[in-house]
């Protein structure tokens, strides 16, 4: 087998190919043939050393993808060989070949291509989960996306569009035209427009009911201000830690010193909350990522979800994958292409 590793902790070149025998699939387990991952933003963090609980270089990458079950372990009784399937991953789906506890496996929908299956499972989750068991997220209420042309953004706006909600979102100026016709109502150029006062005047004066936050630092604070009363910020990354190739202690420094601090009884007299979310994180709570599992793929059924892949990089180019996404010029999802040429 062929995977993708970081040698050590820097910028997208530390990311190199080697080679090494096929893993076996233990008790419970399944040995998937991978053909497409999802490259998220956490592992850019990874990779710089700026991603707590990830493993230390060398390791592998990754937490999602799709293939094909190759052969199974003992006691695995939901999947055989040849079954297409989703996977959360554990740090290793930048490889052509994955272990993984069959509870971990998903069947693939059959409206799904494989591309579009390891765009999925880690930015649907994340997204269904925020907004409905953290945000409680109602029809007719508004959210506020930050971020809104990546991954678990467009993810989200198709849930929001789902339920009958409004959105206002934060992105790059020529992001705006694809989010509108996504569904967007309001969109945000964060880079030259004053986000609070264009949330204000969107809203009428009232706030949001919702919003989703990875930037981080002081924009945090930013959010905030932009909740209306019983409102919710959820926090769920500090993409502001990352800017330029490699880490930087000065940046860091920077950012830690930006965060806001909020008191609690200011969230009281103010009747806002603030949450924090990490899927990755959320041992024992197995059963609510199932059931956000089985209502989004209800939600694929009925034709309400469409993943939006931007870039598809062979996994030999998976520094171009970072530098892309590191540079913030995707809409949507980017994957890697672990295929073979037989199986293209």
């Amino acid at each position: 087998m062929k995977e993708v590793i970081i040698t050590k902790y820097g910028a997208p070149s530390v990311l190199q190919v080697r080679e090494k025998r096929n893993p076996n699939p233990r008790e419970g387990e399944v040995l998937v043939r991978n053909h497409f991952t999802g490259v998220n933003f956490s592992e850019i963090m990874a990779r710089m050393r700026l991603y707590p609980g990830a493993p230390k270089p060398p390791t592998t990458l990754g937490a999602e993808a799709c293939g094909i079950v190759e052969s199974v372990g003992k006691n695995v009784t939901r999947l055989k060989p040849g079954d297409k399937v989703m996977l959360f991953c554990k740090y290793n789906s930048y490889s052509t070949h994955i272990c993984s506890d069959e509870q971990l496996a998903m069947p693939l929908p059959e409206k799904f291509s494989m591309e579009e299956g390891a765009a999925f499972p880690l930015v649907y989750v994340t997204a269904y989960m925020m907004m409905f068991d953290l945000g409680n997220f109602r029809k007719g209420e508004t959210i506020l996306i930050h971020g809104a042309g990546g991954g678990v953004g467009t993810a989200a706006i198709q849930l929001v569009i789902a339920v009958g909600g409004n959105i206002i979102g934060t992105a790059s100026k020529w992001k705006h035209e694809r989010l509108t016709d996504m569904g967007v109502a309001h969109c945000i150029d964060y880079n030259s427009e004053d986000v609070f006062k264009k949330v204000m005047e969107y809203t009428g004066n009232r706030g949001v009911d919702l919003i989703i936050d990875p930037i981080g630092g002081k924009n945090w604070k930013i959010s905030y201000k932009c909740l209306a009363r019983l409102g919710k910020l959820i926090i769920y990354g500090d993409q502001n830690f990352v800017k330029g190739k490699s880490f930087s202690f000065i940046t860091t420094m920077k950012e830690l010193f930006s965060m806001p601090k909020f008191k609690p009884i200011d969230l009281m007299s103010r009747n806002k909350s603030i949450m924090g979310y990490h899927l990755g994180r959320l041992a024992g709570a197995e059963d609510k990522i199932q059931r956000a599992v089985l209502a989004l793929s209800q939600l694929v059924e009925d034709g309400k979800l469409s993943p939006v892949i931007d870039k598809i990089f062979p996994f030999t180019e998976a520094d171009k994958a970072h530098e892309y996404i590191q540079n913030r010029k995707n809409f949507g999802k980017i994957l890697l292409d672990f295929r073979e040429e037989n199986e293209v």
